[in-house]
């Protein structure tokens, strides 16, 4: 095949171009597949949704540490309403860190259910990572239990009001954390976030994360 100069146009690169506009088109579409469905999903339970929401604020939701990071940030697919009588959010939220062929882009659902009249301090939990030790070692914040080490090595737990955060964390509550696999939690402004950092969540799966939330907020309140 030649170009329009007369140039022979590998075929290799013809390919390539071929894949990469499948690819894409496959995403879309995927894309479109997936906001259709959760849209029925939110109907048929009594939710509204939004397509696309421009920040936390606007559907309710103070920020969390997620919400700050990165750039390019997108909120899409928001499921909102109460179960009963109790704030529930579902969204997909994505940002991207770094830019040029150094940027990387996460993708997750986030789960968030309002504490009600039950008063929890802030934190936020997740899976510990090497850089964390890292940044131990130089005063980054994590709250270990002794009577847990399990638990202490696996997660990075931190929070301004380190007691109240003590006393919060029991056997009952770590026993719970480490068999939902929450991943992610955060409390803020009376409400319970919870997700996996760079995953979303398929649809047919979205009424037991929020079942699954509320069986962790049951756990963190005693109600």
């Amino acid at each position: 095949m030649q170009s329009l100069f007369g140039t022979p146009i590998p075929y290799f690169i013809i390919t390539v171009v071929v894949l990469v506009v499948f690819a894409i088109v496959y995403a879309i579409r995927q894309e479109k597949k997936r906001t259709e469905t959760l849209g029925v999903f939110a109907g048929a339970n009594g939710f509204t949704f939004t397509e696309k929401a421009d920040g936390p604020g606007e559907v309710g939701l103070p920020e969390i540490e997620l919400f700050v990071r990165g750039h390019s940030k997108r909120m899409t697919n928001v499921i909102a309403g109460e179960v009963e009588g109790v704030g529930v959010r579902v969204l997909d939220y994505r940002y991207t860190t770094g830019s040029g062929k150094n940027s990387s882009t996460s993708h997750q659902t986030v789960v968030a259910v309002a504490t009600g009249g039950a008063v929890l301090p802030d934190f936020t939990l997740a899976r510990e990572h090497f850089f964390h030790k890292i940044g131990q070692a130089f005063g980054y914040q994590d709250i270990d239990f002794d009577a847990f080490p399990e638990f202490s090595k696996k997660y990075l737990l931190r929070g301004a009001d380190e007691a109240a955060i003590r006393g919060l964390f029991n056997a009952r509550v770590i026993d719970a954390y480490m068999n939902s696999q929450a991943g992610n939690v955060e409390t803020r402004g009376g409400w319970l976030f919870v997700f996996v950092s760079g995953k979303r969540i398929k649809p047919g799966l979205i009424q037991q994360r929020i079942e699954n939330a509320f069986g962790l907020l049951y756990e963190l309140t005693g109600a």
